[in-house]
């Protein structure tokens, strides 16, 4: 349900485009798919307050990113604007990986993820870099077909990049978890500070119990 959320306002805008396109083309519908996107994002948050949902910070960033392009396309007449938003967020998004990864102390999936799964500092690096590679390639695609090619092609392209993108960073994970795993004989998930301490106190108590006194 709240995956579904998070792409509602995506929705909502290539389906609002699909059908003004077909019900009325004497209208540009880039513009009315434009301002009930952001009407949606506005609902999309409202939604997440009313009902104490978590607001990711990938949310705050399409909200900001989305709001600021939808006005200015509106506003200018300028549909490219709105066409350069997800290569935006792509790219801000590949920024963020490909610098953590390169200068930063401390790897941004790991402090996103790390209360839910241990991995070893150097898969967390190279889940990083894939990431970062995807989003700078999905965002050069994305200004590929907007200048390329026509709006509804472009249109059409925004309902398979929400599919392809997702797929490949997954079969590219999958190939990264494959060569570690067979590089550390199985090692790759690395075991929490606390229950090593624990563990290592349980088999430490025995030999304790039985030195002589």
């Amino acid at each position: 349900m709240y995956q579904i959320l998070e792409i509602a306002p995506g929705i909502v805008f290539v389906a609002s485009y699909l059908v003004v396109n077909h019900f009325f083309p004497e209208v540009q519908p880039i513009y009315w798919a434009t301002g009930l996107f952001m009407i949606a994002l506005v609902v999309q948050f409202m939604i997440c307050l009313l009902f104490k949902l978590k607001i990711s910070k990938l949310m705050w960033v399409v909200l900001v990113v989305g709001i600021t392009a939808g006005a200015i396309t509106i506003v200018f007449q300028a549909p490219i604007i709105i066409k350069w938003r997800p290569t935006v967020i792509s790219w801000a998004m590949c920024a963020a990986f490909l610098m953590t990864h390169v200068f930063g102390r401390k790897n941004i999936l790991k402090w996103l993820l790390e209360d839910y799964v241990q991995l070893s500092d150097r898969l967390w690096n190279y889940q990083t870099l894939v990431f970062g590679i995807v989003f700078l390639l999905s965002g050069a695609t994305n200004l590929v077909v907007a200048y390329s090619f026509s709006e509804e092609t472009w249109v059409f392209y925004k309902v398979v990049a929400w599919f392809v993108w997702p797929v490949l960073s997954a079969i590219l994970l999958g190939i990264v978890f494959w060569v570690e795993n067979k590089r550390t004989g199985g090692a790759i998930f690395e075991q929490d500070s606390s229950e090593l301490n624990d563990s290592i106190t349980q088999k430490l108590e025995p030999s304790e119990r039985e030195s002589p006194q």
